[in-house]
């Protein structure tokens, strides 16, 4: 097998180094070099910025539908601006252009100019130009399609709110004094600052204060006396769950309930606990996980239900299933009823290692299936016992990849070269039905499976393995210089550099502890346990539900959402060619066929994969070349 593989790379090798460059189908030249590049989620108009205009392309006319200048930004009102010291620092973080997500808007740092554009008109919904402040940060309603600004005026800290039909600033409150920009415009300050709608009331926590705003005119309801790290609403609209960090590097974290009338305590003293890492709310009781156990609390008093906490140390996840909870603590998992008695008579040991990553761990039918960075097994829903006597050993040093296969209710697991079938009808551990030589094995990425077999995928390398155990086809290539895509996020979602559909192998990694809600019983009613990362058709699916509020054409949109479905069938790989050329490829996932190579005259091109039409916009200088979509 090895020598047939090295023969395939041979050939790949003299293939990408013998080809001609493509010329591209259309092409738009512009006056000045092109400085950044963007394509809309929502509208599929791609936006490009030269010199001091900004413009939109319609992506299938590949013409220029409208142009904004210089006349149209704007100028500087505001002295105070032009005075601040700071000011130039946090323009030099941003990209010119950034797409809103969930929108058909994007966002635009044009001459010391903030601007919210409508790509589908090119209408300036909102230019910073016109204010006597600046904005810092923006979140985007799409519920309401509207925009909270956080802004700087007069060295105070105020929130806007921003009606985006009219472009209108609905109201402007003050809530603190302005701090260094320096903290303004550091990374970890934007992820903790989240704004809440409830109704007519603006939650929001900025820089760890905690603020309540009617929504309709601004006016300050309340702001919380203690500073907090993060906050969830409750379903009785009555409470908010808070929770505060004892500091950057700690592991202790302070839990407590508030008012939602007048920001105040309810509970005597907050619950000290380790680092929490679960939240279910059941209306007069909260479920709370931390770093060494979990309990239910009274919602009105704080007071512990249990007797006493399920045993933690080291807890990591905790997953609902029906009214029962599974949940690992260090290297070991349990299943516990919603009064906190165990289900399964001893804990099942499910790592060699309390540190080991868990991969996968959930129901699959009547079992519980368990990756991790040591084992693979199956464990008895209803008794806690071990499917297969012996465990399967995974290389804890080698990525462990899952994908499964809904006709077959089982799971397709690849680690140290090795593909396994995950089946619960099988009595002992499954032996490896193929073994592969990957060459680039810790950069893979994706996993996805076919009705035919698998493909392996990573940034510089796509394999197809048969259900059988042979390799399909096995392609790998070389980077191009020390530099990447710019715009990597594009080849991600069309491809599978970085998000194959049937990846869940970073179902554990980067998890946002959000609140679980359930009825009095312990039915849920909302299950939303983290912000995962998504493929372009679960976002599409979020943006449709939206698109009425947002003023998309309906129609327009879905007609792109549907060409989406067929973008799991390629990769596009940016890659070096023996010559030297620095080259994007696209390959056919099925059967390994590089069906288009376009060469790139730098190590870290702007370009976009249109995920619809599957048309490549490239900036080249003064132009933008577009490639049409090519196949076999």
């Amino acid at each position: 097998m090895k020598k047939i593989t090295f023969s395939i790379i041979l050939l790949l090798s003299v293939a990408v180094s013998s080809f001609a460059q493509r010329k591209y189908d259309e092409i738009v030249t512009t006056e000045n070099a092109v400085q950044d590049l963007v394509q809309n989620e929502i509208t599929g108009v791609v936006v490009f910025k030269e010199g001091g205009t900004v413009k939109g392309l319609d992506p299938e006319t590949k013409k220029v539908i409208w142009t904004l200048t210089k006349d149209d930004f704007g100028t500087i009102t505001s002295k105070d601006i032009l005075k601040d010291p700071e000011f130039g620092n946090v323009f030099k973080e941003k990209r010119d252009l950034s797409t809103v997500p969930g929108s058909p808007y994007i966002e635009a740092y044009i001459n010391s100019k903030y601007l919210i554009i409508n790509t589908d008109s090119g209408k300036i919904v909102y230019n910073s130009s016109k204010e006597a402040f600046w904005v810092f940060q923006s979140d985007f309603i799409p519920e309401t399609n509207e925009y909270l600004l956080t802004v700087k005026k007069d060295g105070e800290m105020a929130v806007a709110l921003l009606d985006m039909a009219s472009g209108e600033i609905k109201w402007n409150t003050t809530v603190d004094k302005a701090k260094s920009l320096i903290s303004f415009s550091t990374k970890a300050s934007s992820l903790t600052n989240k704004a809440k709608i409830n109704g007519n009331t603006v939650y929001y926590l900025l820089y760890g204060k905690l603020y309540s705003f009617n929504k309709e005119n601004g006016k300050l309801n309340w702001k919380a006396d203690e500073d907090y790290t993060r906050f969830y609403e409750t379903q009785n609209d009555k409470n908010i769950v808070v929770v505060n960090s004892a500091g950057l590097l700690s592991t202790k974290e302070y839990i407590n309930v508030l008012s939602t009338e007048d920001g105040k305590s309810i509970w005597k003293e907050s619950i000290k606990t380790k680092y929490v890492v679960y939240l279910e709310d059941w209306g007069t009781k909260l479920l709370i996980a931390h770093d060494s156990g979990f309990n239910f609390f009274d919602l009105k008093t704080g007071e512990k239900i249990w007797k006493k906490d399920a045993r933690g140390g080291g807890l990591k996840r905790v997953i609902p299933i029906d009214q029962d909870f599974l949940y690992v603590a260090e290297n070991e998992m349990m299943l516990i009823s919603k009064d906190g008695e165990k289900l399964w008579k001893k804990f099942i040991e499910i790592s060699d290692d309390k540190e080991d990553p868990i991969y996968y761990l959930g129901k699959v039918g009547e079992k519980v299936m368990y990756l991790t960075g040591t084992y693979g097994n199956m464990v008895d829903y209803k008794t806690g016992v071990k499917l297969w006597k012996r465990n399967i050993k995974f290389e804890k040093s080698r990525p462990v990849l899952p994908t499964y296969d809904e006709s077959t209710n089982s799971y397709l697991v690849y680690n140290d070269e090795k593909l396994y079938k995950f089946d619960p009808s099988i009595s002992d551990k499954p032996e490896p039905f193929a073994k592969v030589n990957i060459k680039r094995e810790k950069e893979l990425n994706s996993i996805e499976q076919f009705p035919w077999g698998v493909v392996l995928s990573g940034p510089l390398e796509v394999m197809g393995v048969n259900m059988d155990g042979t390799v399909k086809y096995h392609l790998t290539y070389s980077q191009p210089g020390e530099g990447t895509r710019r715009l990597i996020k594009s080849a991600a979602i069309v491809g599978s550099i970085g998000l194959g559909v049937g990846s869940v192998a970073s179902d554990i990694k980067g998890a946002e502890v959000t609140m679980t809600y359930r009825d009095e019983s312990g039915n849920l009613r909302t299950t939303v346990l983290k912000k995962e990362d998504k493929t372009n058709q679960d976002q599409a699916k979020a943006y449709a539900a939206g698109s009425a509020a947002l003023g998309v054409v309906a129609a327009k949109f879905n007609s792109r959402f549907n060409a989406m479905k067929q973008n799991r069938d390629y990769s596009y790989i940016f890659a070096k060619a023996d010559s030297g050329e620095k080259v994007l490829v696209k390959v056919s996932k099925v059967d390994g066929v590089e069906v288009d190579k376009i060469i790139f005259n730098n190590n870290k091109p702007i370009y976009e994969v249109d995920p619809a039409t599957q048309n490549i916009f490239y900036v080249s200088d003064k132009s933008i070349q577009i490639f049409n979509k090519k196949e076999k």
